[in-house]
């Protein structure tokens, strides 16, 4: 049986600490609240440090208008704020902040340092342990403010277990403050990780060179620039060309009156604006920048402030879709739409081994004849006498396969059992992900590339790959880092083309936003496989893989279920 307990009024640090569990999710929280009350002090060159991904210190310091001491009491308390006065005034901000929540919840879970001082006052120093105030005293410092968080959840243990790992809260400080960057151009960044510099943006560095350090200079070299304006609607930013794309929304950067936003609804209007221009299960690369009347907005949805509701969605959208349309309909870089790939009917390819390899002429029937082409020429017939061996393959069993034809995006074999129907796309993804993970019993299964593949990636992508460059090494991937956002692939599993191995690393890399683990490094491999596309012409199919498939017992299903071959019956040829 429950007992009653009496209904009262909780305690102010109690209060900020429930408070702290909406605002303050991580080490990444906090530092997004202070260098947001930066910017809204008016900080033209904010400058950051942090140690174990910000779990262990964060330091903001920045030249604002910096604060008195009675200014700095009221911060600290809950809903003391100098962005609104009203209700109403939520729905025409210009500033980052307005709750008035976000300090004296970080206060109350951390043991915080303030030194901050105005134009005309005196600097002063506080410091305040789990919301407590310990001790203040007056300190010198020019006009401006200085936060330093230590000990970040150490009186709130349960929440500090919930932690994620340094790795992943470096990642998600990293991209917050280059979407930072990008959002305030005119403000000079500097960001010290772990002791090391990572990065120092003048304030005088334009939108260009920033887009370029944050999104790669690969991007920036071929992007689409877009500027459009109709009314109370400004549309600006740079567009990924079409062949540049991703297969994750990572590369997406979407900003609404200069602050960062998350909005699914906005970037599927973007890429429904490329429309066949990209392959299927693909997404556009872009930076895009929104300017509209403030009374639209609503940034009252999360605490966090990173979603937004946007009054009038159907202008906006249809605004949009024509912005983008205009820009990609104008560009001399637009690409065949590759969404109608493989629209025309397959043809058959029949080889008679029997000729010499370098005389081996092929003769194409349309796929609709096979059916007659069949019973009138035994598949016995028709394929190379010899079985076809390579040097790679170790033989452990009496299996033999041969090849018969090449079906548009499927291949023919044959062995005592019968014909076969082998998918090729299917086949070769399987066999590449058996190579990654050892399990291939072969030699001499990698291949040189004659020039090294160059990937370009972002400066968050590039400090993730940089990381497990071992892991991909032990893959068979030769991978190494030439240029901060520059990395070299000598050599690979022989079962995989140039742009398939790029788009598997991208996908990888969007998967594994936390650190690889031993036993995750396996399903995270799955996942981004199963998201890559493998060109399913049979052209990109070596005749020899043949033996390896029959040589580990004809598998019937890839590791993710879909299907590598299948016994072709009788039935197949009867019409109903």
């Amino acid at each position: 049986m429950s007992i009653r307990r009496p209904i009262r009024l909780l305690d102010s640090v109690t209060i900020n600490q429930i408070a702290a569990g909406e605002v303050i999710e991580s080490a990444v929280s906090v530092v997004k609240e202070l260098v947001e009350n930066s910017l809204d002090a008016g900080a033209t060159e904010i400058e950051i440090e942090t140690l174990g991904g910000g779990q262990g210190l964060i330091v903001v310091k920045d030249n604002g208008c910096g604060m008195t001491f009675e200014d700095i009491m009221l911060a600290l308390q809950r809903h003391a704020t100098s962005k609104i006065g009203e209700f109403a005034d939520v729905f025409s901000l210009n500033s980052f902040g307005f709750r008035g929540e976000a300090l004296p919840a970080i206060a109350s879970i951390c043991k915080m340092e303030v030194l901050s001082s105005t134009a005309i006052g005196q600097g002063i120093r506080c410091v305040v342990h789990g919301g407590d105030l310990l001790e203040t005293k007056p300190s010198p410092r020019q006009q401006g403010t200085t936060i330093a968080i230590d000990s970040l959840f150490y009186n709130v243990p349960v929440r500090k277990g919930f932690q994620k790992s340094s790795h992943v809260d470096r990642l998600g400080i990293r991209r917050l403050l280059e979407n930072c960057i990008l959002a305030c151009e005119n403000v000079a960044w500097s960001w010290l990780s772990e002791r090391q510099q990572e990065f120092s943006i003048s304030k005088h560095q334009s939108l260009c060179e920033r887009i370029a350090f944050v999104m790669g200079e690969s991007f920036m070299k071929e992007a689409l620039p877009l500027s459009y304006e109709n009314g109370d609607i400004r549309i600006v930013g740079y567009l990924g060309n079409p062949n540049f794309h991703r297969p994750t929304r990572q590369g997406q950067r979407i900003f609404i009156n200069d602050r960062p936003v998350e909005s699914m609804w906005i970037s599927k209007k973007i890429t429904e604006s490329y429309g066949l221009l990209l392959p299927s299960q693909r997404h556009p690369v872009f930076i895009v920048k929104l300017y509209l009347p403030s009374h639209w907005c609503d940034f009252n949805v999360h605490p966090q402030k990173t979603e937004v509701r946007i009054l009038k969605e159907d202008i906006l959208g249809d605004q949009l879709t024509m912005a983008i349309s205009d820009v990609l309909a104008c560009s001399s870089q637009i690409v065949e739409p590759k969404g109608l790939e493989g629209i025309s009917l397959p043809s058959v390819r029949f080889f008679d081994s029997t000729v010499p390899e370098e005389d081996n002429m092929s003769q194409e029937l349309p796929f609709s004849r096979i059916c007659d082409y069949q019973n009138k020429v035994p598949f016995a017939n028709i394929c190379a006498k010899e079985p076809i061996q390579d040097k790679q393959i170790t033989w452990i069993s009496s299996s033999e396969v041969q090849f018969l034809a090449a079906i548009g995006k499927v291949i023919l074999a044959e062995d005592s059992e019968g014909v076969h129907v082998v998918f090729t796309e299917a086949a070769r993804k399987h066999l590449f992900y058996l190579s990654l993970t050892k399990q291939l019993n072969i030699t001499r299964n990698s291949q040189m590339f004659l020039s090294p593949i160059c990937l370009e990636v972002t400066r968050e992508e590039a400090v993730l790959l940089a990381t497990y460059l071992h892991d991909f090494a032990n893959m068979g991937i030769d991978l190494s880092q030439i240029g901060p956002c520059t990395f070299s692939i000598e050599s690979a599993p022989a079962f995989i083309e140039e742009n398939e191995l790029k788009s598997w690393i991208f996908s990888l890399v969007s998967e594994s936003k936390e650190a690889f683990k031993a036993k995750e490094l396996v399903s995270l491999m799955q996942v981004a496989l199963t998201k890559t596309l493998f060109g399913k012409a049979n052209r990109n199919f070596d005749r020899s893989w043949l033996a390896i498939l029959w040589n580990m017992g004809k598998p019937k299903k890839a590791f993710d279920g879909t299907q590598i071959c299948r016994l072709v019956l009788e039935a197949d040829f009867i019409k109903e």
